[in-house]
């Protein structure tokens, strides 16, 4: 942990977040990171797939020749393959990331598995819903209290200054009942993630730690995936 600290010191302030986001792979994690990959220094957590760096979002201009302009420096992006469920994975990624770039700011948890299936049917597969609840709602806990463990427990004043924070992307069917459509596991598991976000914002401000939850409905049916990946970014 020695190192990390020292890291962390020496990094400048005024630099970029850095960002550690699980479920880089799937579809709101890769659209965040072409969007806001410009903002943070990212590190990318995806399971099975690998994560490409996305590409350049911002660019310096010449005012003296404004149709001239090229790719601006200093952006970086490191990826990790791993299953956080495992729960040997979990400080590995914790450990990467510190290992990158000295120190983590914001994590954004938008891993999910979504099994649907009624609860009487007999296409309900019990241990979906144990991975459901474990990756939904327990692996976010676990990546906070390792990171905490190992970063942030004695940063109480630079944490709230840096403005650290995570988020949990959660879900409207954590709030609500929608007949038909076999949600109950998956309802359940962000019904979790929404308790435990709670009691995280309020054990982790001790810490100078912010935790909120992005519920958002359906996307890309019902709502924009643009419009979640600017929640959190808000």
């Amino acid at each position: 942990m020695g190192c990390f600290r020292d890291r962390a010191v020496a990094m400048s302030v005024g630099g970029k977040r850095v960002c550690m986001l699980t479920g880089a792979s799937g579809r709101l994690g890769s659209l965040f990171c072409r969007l806001y990959g410009h903002r943070y220094e990212i590190v990318a957590v995806s399971n099975t797939q690998v994560v490409l760096p996305p590409p350049c979002m911002s660019w310096h201009v010449d005012p003296l020749e404004p149709d001239v302009r090229w790719p601006a420096k200093g952006h970086r992006f490191a990826t990790i393959q791993a299953d956080v469920t495992d729960r040997g994975q979990v400080p590995r990624v914790v450990d990467f990331a510190l290992a990158s770039f000295g120190r983590v700011d914001l994590v954004v948890n938008a891993a999910a598995i979504v099994r649907c299936a009624p609860l009487l049917g007999t296409q309900l597969n019990m241990g979906d819903v144990s991975r459901m609840l474990d990756l939904n709602a327990v692996v976010p806990l676990r990546l906070a209290l390792d990171l905490a463990k190992k970063f942030w427990q004695s940063r109480a004043a630079e944490n709230a200054g840096m403005n650290r924070n995570i988020v949990n992307v959660s879900s409207t069917s954590g709030a609500y009942v929608f007949p038909g459509l076999g949600q109950g596991g998956y309802s359940a598991s962000k019904a979790a993630l929404n308790m435990l976000t709670c009691h995280m914002g309020e054990e982790f401000s001790a810490l100078g730690i912010r935790v909120n939850s992005v519920a958002p409905d359906t996307f890309p049916e019902r709502v924009t995936t643009e419009g979640v990946c600017a929640a959190i970014a808000r």
